[in-house]
């Protein structure tokens, strides 16, 4: 009978030790108690390599640390950021004229063709731009209400940073000094915004020196029959006032391209003392007809045919080049204040902005209008 008990001593107790043990395998589990994740050094990922850009439009855009390839927005963009940094352009907004690719190097011609984000001509080829790889789309001009909402779309649309920098005509220096901040070099930007200040500066003594009943009055004749004009107030003609000369078209401005439409009899009113002229085709064809040669100016030849190449001194479009115009129509009127070498401010221009080095040739055909 012991025996018997002895034998199933064992099972009672598993019996127990099960009973104990049920209540506490049934409770609900707790949660471990939460601890921080060992700590390591992380391997930077190429996402963080990057550079945080403050744009003009208060935009932060992160950007590679070291940028290579860099897209026009558009003309102006594309005439600056050549001037500024033309090897790292991987397109160009449009293609160079036949004139124009014989003073830039053949090899930036080659460049893909991006077209225009903002105005007439080609749109932005988003396509093209991918294809070049692009690191950042560089927009440059004058702000505008959709700026940036129009480049965060872009942005977003595209997945490429997008970047604005205003250039207005007394914010170059300050446009130039904004691109060398962008590509982390100052050795090209800073000789350019110095050479716009040093521009600036001579126009403020011009302005200072030369009474207003002493100033030179013009006429820009612009279109077909030079009965369009850049009028007073409107972008395109902002050079003259820092010249200083007198608009004599004070009527409505408009800020496109073709100008203001004025009559024969308006311009017989306001005589002038010079006539610019927008090309030497158009100087002929005002030389030819009757009703300009009324016109004492054209009659005595004080007409001044406005040089086009490598683009518009005065405007066509209104670039970097203005700072070049304001000096040679500055030397034209007020050798006394401005240089009274135009050979050499050209050549001295051309050399530092765009690196050609032209000849006396070239210059003579630049400034007569007939560079071709």
């Amino acid at each position: 009978m012991i025996k018997g008990k002895k034998r199933w001593l064992p099972l009672i107790l598993a019996v127990m030790i099960l009973a104990l043990l049920l209540p506490a395998a049934c409770a609900p589990a707790t949660p471990p108690e939460e601890t921080d994740p060992p700590q390591t050094a992380p391997f930077p990922t190429q996402e963080e390599k990057r550079n945080v850009f403050l744009d003009s439009a208060g935009r932060e855009i992160e950007l590679p640390t070291e940028l290579t390839r860099i897209a026009p927005s558009g003309t102006l963009a594309n005439i600056v950021l050549y001037t500024a940094c033309p090897d790292l352009l991987c397109g160009i907004s449009l293609p160079f004229t036949e004139s124009q690719q014989k003073l830039i190097d053949p090899k930036y011609s080659s460049l893909p063709v991006m077209g225009k984000f903002y105005g007439k001509g080609p749109d932005f080829n988003l396509e093209t731009v991918l294809a070049a790889e692009t690191q950042v789309i560089v927009d440059i001009g004058e702000t505008k209400g959709t700026t940036r909402d129009d480049l965060d779309q872009l942005m977003d649309q595209i997945k490429i940073p997008t970047v604005f920098i205003e250039a207005m005509f007394t914010g170059m220096p300050q446009a130039y000094r904004d691109i060398g901040r962008l590509i982390g070099d100052t050795s090209r930007t800073d000789p350019l915004a110095l050479y716009c200040e040093e521009t600036l500066a001579l126009s403020d003594k011009a302005k200072a020196e030369i009474p207003e009943e002493k100033r030179v009055s013009v006429y820009w004749a612009l279109g077909e029959l030079g009965l369009s004009t850049n009028a007073v107030g409107s972008f395109h003609s902002e050079v003259l006032d820092f010249v200083p000369v007198i608009n004599v078209a004070d009527v409505e401005a408009s800020n496109k391209g073709g100008g203001s439409e004025v009559s024969m009899e308006q311009v017989i009113g306001w005589n002038p003392d010079y006539v610019l002229i927008d090309g030497v085709k158009l100087q002929e064809e005002m030389l030819a007809d009757p009703a300009w040669m009324s016109l004492p100016a054209m009659k005595e030849g004080r007409m001044i045919v406005v040089p086009s190449q490598p683009y518009g001194f005065l405007a066509d479009p209104p670039s970097v080049n203005r700072y070049l115009g304001l000096r040679w129509l500055g030397s034209i009127f007020y050798p006394q204040v401005y240089s009274n070498s135009l050979h050499e401010e050209v050549r001295d221009f051309l050399e530092l902005f765009y690196g050609i080095s032209a000849d006396d040739s070239q210059i003579e055909a630049i400034l007569a209008g007939r560079f071709a």
